[in-house]
């Protein structure tokens, strides 16, 4: 299953956000190469980090999503949102579940 992952700055944090966020970048990187996470980035405003997530249950994206050192440290808050994707880029492309195979060979 698809899960969204929302994680809100904390504007009293944003300089323990700054000091931290090489390591929060190396967990980004970390899950992308496990498969585990599909897209990851900012909002364009800054105000929330956005990841779209493959776990196995809502308490399993809960838990890894947790261990986002920005998570762990208090810097971000996050809400986990179970997402039932239906259609990836074009409809002639990949399909969800071709996405879920791809992922789940690394």
């Amino acid at each position: 299953m698809w899960y969204i992952v929302l994680s809100r700055s904390l504007p009293e944090k944003e300089a323990d956000k700054q000091s931290h966020y090489e390591e929060h970048r190396l967990w980004l990187d970390d899950q992308h190469r496990a498969g585990r996470l599909l897209f990851s980035g900012p909002t364009t405003d800054g105000g929330f980090g956005i990841y779209i997530m493959l776990a196995s249950s809502l308490s399993e994206a809960e838990e890894i999503a947790a261990q986002d050192p920005h998570h762990l440290r208090g810097i971000r808050k996050m809400r986990v949102l179970e997402w039932r994707a239906h259609r990836a880029f074009r409809l002639n492309g990949p399909t969800i579940e071709d996405l879920e195979q791809i992922a789940k060979k690394h």
